[in-house]
C-alpha cells in the first residue's frame, strides 16, 4: 500500500493534506482524487467551483495528478 496525499490549491487558496490516505493502487487514489473534487463542487458552492484543483502527491512530494474542481453548471452538461 502507498500512501497518497489530496491537496487544494487554487488562486486564493491552498489546503495541504498532512495526513494522507493509503491505497494499493493509483486508481483508487485517482478515483478518490474525483470524488473529492465531486464533493466541493456541489458542496462548497462557488469557494472553490472553477479556481481550484484537488492535486494528488506521493510521500516523496512527487505531483501525481490533478483533478479540477468544476463549477456547477459544468456538472450538469
Amino acid at each position: 500500500m502507498k500512501k497518497y496525499f489530496f491537496d487544494v490549491v487554487g488562486d486564493d487558496c491552498t489546503e495541504i493534506d498532512f495526513h494522507g490516505r493509503a491505497f494499493s493502487e493509483p486508481q483508487k487514489a485517482f478515483q478518490m482524487a474525483h470524488m473529492l473534487a465531486l464533493d466541493m463542487e456541489v458542496g462548497y458552492g462557488d469557494e472553490y467551483s472553477g479556481k481550484a484543483a484537488v492535486h494528488v502527491r506521493s510521500v516523496q512530494g512527487d505531483s501525481l495528478f490533478s483533478v479540477p474542481i468544476r463549477q456547477l453548471d459544468q456538472i450538469a452538461a
